[in-house]
């Protein structure tokens, strides 16, 4: 008699139930890095803060190291969906404008949108131990190379007047979640102050 190979089971209902313990366990754990710390922060206190057990944190995220890395992904990005910063729809917007001026106004608000959402988890970054020095570097690469992509869809619309490797330098400066936590967090600029500040201060720098 042949053998018969059974089919995998696929359960929606418990993709969907998955699903939800995941968004629930990052939100928590984003709240919990960014009032008290990563070093403080215990995956049980994610778990509790979350609603499930401890075991579920490991099983839809991972360890605390990786719930780290997985906010700081969701925090830039904007979402858990597996699409790169890059690719997002207020990226595409810059080279999309229909000049210079709408360009910039552009990557101001995807580069505000990007750290009001990304601030709290920088600065836990910034004062977190040695174990995520690695992370911080990498997040440095990330904003350098995130710089890169951003000037790519402003020069489609006019030419730089300084070189390449300045303009990108002086965007990745500008792009800093220091910047923004010094402006709207401690002296209380809004969010639209500060995207006017960005723009007008990337086009005099870059153009």
């Amino acid at each position: 008699m042949a053998e018969v190979k059974r089919q995998g089971y696929h359960s929606p209902l418990r993709t969907e139930q998955a699903a939800r313990s995941r968004a629930a366990v990052l939100s928590a754990a984003r709240d919990l890095f960014a009032t008290q710390g990563y070093a403080v922060t215990t995956v049980d206190q994610v778990a509790a803060r979350a609603g499930v057990s401890k075991p579920t944190v490991f099983n839809v995220v991972g360890n605390k190291a990786t719930l780290f890395r997985v906010v700081r992904d969701v925090a830039m990005a904007g979402d858990d969906d597996d699409v790169s910063v890059t690719g997002r729809a207020s990226v595409a917007a810059i080279a999309e404008a229909d000049d210079l001026d709408g360009a910039v106004r552009a990557a101001a608000a995807h580069i505000a949108g990007l750290c009001e959402r990304y601030h709290p988890i920088h600065r836990a970054l910034t004062r977190a131990d040695a174990a995520l020095d690695e992370l911080y570097a990498d997040a440095e690469r990330q904003r350098l190379m995130g710089a890169g992509h951003v000037l790519d869809r402003l020069t489609a619309h006019s030419p730089t007047r300084v070189r390449r490797e300045q303009a990108v330098d002086l965007l990745w400066l500008l792009m800093s979640p220091d910047n923004y936590g010094r402006l709207v967090v401690e002296r209380g600029w809004s969010l639209e102050d500060y995207r006017s500040w960005l723009a007008g201060t990337v086009k005099a720098q870059l153009f």
